[in-house]
């Protein structure tokens, strides 16, 4: 597939998920009923804030993101203890708020931190092992900001020399990510590597790797859900709209990922 394509397909995917995923459709839906009702069309305009209304009650009142959350997350499990020796790390970005690191003068990371705070942990267990960040600019706007300038900024204050660290800082995806961490670690075969990212992230990641020849470690971080199953914990707020939106995208993702043959398998689990 062609750069062009790629690119293509890529703002597609970004207008796309701006207008359909569930928090943003669903506000959509909502204020359309508002205009309708403005405008006189009464019924219809009822109709629109009933439904928009329903399904925000029910994300907030029924665990629908744990049901869904629950095997991704659980797809994969930590691996402890991992081996003694390892010949590299790769941590995939989006831990980062680059616009706010940029403007605020100070890191400001988001609440996928893990994935940083685990490399790091491991650059000190490992002191031979080289280390890969693989996270350039995924959103639509501020291709300028880029994701890996927060990450040294993360790095150098828990004192991780970035020299250690080799950068990638041009990926819009994950597959894009794959594909430069690839390039920049050249490993050779038989040579144990290990994958952080967030474990709702993980099987599409690893089923790009794997796509790319590349074995690797599933180290999955950032965990949302306890990983049981309970039918009524309280009220879970509009909060669980956007994570209901989040773990939607990645199940699109990786039905997407699998039709496109970016990835090895519709839901890559452990060999």
């Amino acid at each position: 597939m062609g750069a062009g394509l790629d690119t293509v397909l890529w703002v597609i995917s970004k207008v796309f998920w701006r207008v359909f995923s569930p928090n943003n459709s669903l506000l959509l839906i909502l204020l359309a009923g508002v205009c309708l009702l403005f405008f006189g069309r009464e019924k219809l305009g009822r109709k629109l804030i009933v439904f928009a209304t329903a399904f925000l009650l029910l994300f907030a009142l029924v665990p629908v993101h744990q049901i869904l959350l629950i095997p991704i997350e659980n797809r994969f499990p930590i691996p402890e203890p991992l081996p003694e020796k390892i010949d590299g790390v790769i941590v995939l970005g989006g831990s980062e708020h680059p616009e706010i690191t940029k403007w605020r003068g100070q890191v400001s990371l988001v609440d996928s931190a893990e994935r940083l705070t685990t490399f790091v942990s491991l650059s000190r267990r490992y002191t031979d092992a080289k280390f890969v960040y693989a996270g350039g600019q995924g959103g639509l706007t501020d291709q300028e900001d880029k994701a890996a300038f927060t990450a040294k900024l993360f790095f150098e204050q828990m004192g991780l020399d970035p020299g250690r660290v080799l950068f990638d800082s041009q990926s819009r995806n994950t597959h894009e990510n794959a594909i430069n961490a690839l390039q920049l670690a050249k490993p050779k075969s038989g040579e144990k590597w290990v994958l952080i990212t967030s474990a709702w992230h993980m099987p599409r990641s690893v089923g790009i790797f794997r796509k790319l020849g590349w074995q690797v470690i599933p180290y999955p971080v950032d965990f949302k859900t306890t990983g049981e199953w309970t039918l009524f914990q309280g009220f879970y707020g509009l909060s669980a709209t956007s994570t209901v939106s989040n773990v939607v995208y990645e199940w699109m993702g990786l039905t997407y990922y699998w039709l496109l043959g970016r990835t090895s398998e519709l839901f890559p689990g452990p060999i």
